[in-house]
């Protein structure tokens, strides 16, 4: 098989020739990535190109709160050792809305210090932005993208964070968590908008001919403990299945990626996608990988779960017997990825962490045949 066929395959819960390997963050087929890499990172991108699975990721154009309008906003730059501040000001028909982020200079993730939304009038402010939705795209974008990866892997159409995650996006995890108590009403009026403006993306990109597989996330925004299972089930189950049934009904497949515990949401997640990664197993997680294959694995791929940690600090052996021991748990009948939890995400590897990325691809490419 090919790695678009063997990823295909397990993602339709079939069995391939042996388990897909899809090394998160690993990105071999971009010469740009690859080229801005520490040296230390050369043994790992040459075991994931000879033996890896790629997976890509290509997005429409979007706007400010996914519409195509224009909203004018000035930004503020201010520099620090470690990190530029920029304080951004947006200039909304309702009146102004300011945020503030912090980028790393040493490639780090970055850091939302303050949200768009931060009191009810601010929920009018974005709103008043006016709707444009996505209607007509040129798939030229996605289509070079495609016939770039070819037979090595796919490119998820990601539509864009899920509805919940959207609302987060806004107001941070905080003020979601205080509001889905004193403003509840608010919140699900949030996640309709935002539903209906996914719900016409992903209409956009189906009539264009992408695919055939899509990628959302922002689902662990709402998962335990910071939300109930029922805030689970009711921000982002209900509003995501008309958007999975709109996938579905056109022959494509939705990869989710939620991160933490999951054990009293696993189920709702074969109401959501095709595709779940991580599965975190304790204690970043709660869900074994045997049992989240138990529970879900007739109706969802399992896509993970070596965790990111292991890989940069456990002893080689042990990190051995952990991806026999996934493939053992996840594998049979199909349906199953392996995966890390995470991307690699300092800018140079250590000797065990290089040590444990090229012993996982190999163990998984012998073992998981």
């Amino acid at each position: 098989m090919t790695s678009r066929e063997r990823l295909l395959t397990a993602m339709r819960l079939q069995e391939p020739d042996r388990v897909p390997i899809q090394v998160r963050g690993v990105r071999c087929w971009d010469d740009a990535w690859v080229s801005t890499r520490h040296e230390s990172y050369r043994p790992v991108i040459e075991a994931v190109d000879a033996l890896g699975d790629f997976a890509d990721s290509w997005s429409p154009p979007s706007g400010p709160f996914l519409s195509l309008t224009s909203v004018e906003s000035s930004a503020e730059r201010v520099d620090h050792p470690d990190w530029v501040e920029t304080i951004t000001t947006m200039h909304t028909p309702g009146g102004d809305l300011r945020a503030r982020h912090l980028s790393s200079k040493r490639g780090l993730p970055g850091m939302q210090m303050e949200f768009w939304v931060k009191e009810l009038e601010d929920v009018e402010k974005v709103l008043s932005v006016p709707y444009v939705p996505l209607t007509e795209l040129d798939p030229s974008g996605f289509v070079a993208a495609d016939e770039a990866m070819g037979d090595r892997g796919l490119v998820l159409a990601y539509i864009g964070n899920d509805p919940a995650g959207l609302v987060h996006d806004l107001m941070g995890s905080e003020l979601l968590a205080i509001w889905s108590i004193e403003q509840r009403d608010t919140i699900l009026r949030l996640i309709d908008v935002f539903l209906a403006r996914l719900l016409d993306r992903a209409d956009a990109m189906i009539a264009a001919g992408i695919g055939p597989a899509f990628a959302m996330l922002g689902q662990e925004y709402v998962t335990p403990p910071l939300h109930s299972a029922k805030d689970f089930r009711e921000f982002c189950v209900k509003p995501e299945r008309h958007i999975l049934k709109r996938l579905h009904d056109a022959g494509k497949l939705l990869h989710v990626h939620s991160h933490g515990p999951l054990d009293a949401v696993l189920e709702d997640f074969t109401e959501i996608c095709d595709v779940l990664h991580p599965i975190e197993a304790p204690p970043l997680g709660d869900v074994p990988l045997a049992d989240a294959k138990r529970r879900i694995g007739g109706h969802v791929c399992l896509e993970g779960n070596v965790q990111i940690g292991d890989i940069y600090a456990t002893a080689t052996p042990e990190l051995v017997d952990m991806v026999k021991q996934a493939i053992d748990d996840a594998a049979a009948g199909g349906g199953y990825i392996l995966a890390p939890t995470a991307s690699p995400h300092t800018e140079v590897l250590t000797d065990l962490t290089v040590r444990n990325y090229v012993a996982m691809v190999q163990t998984a490419a012998e073992y998981g045949r």
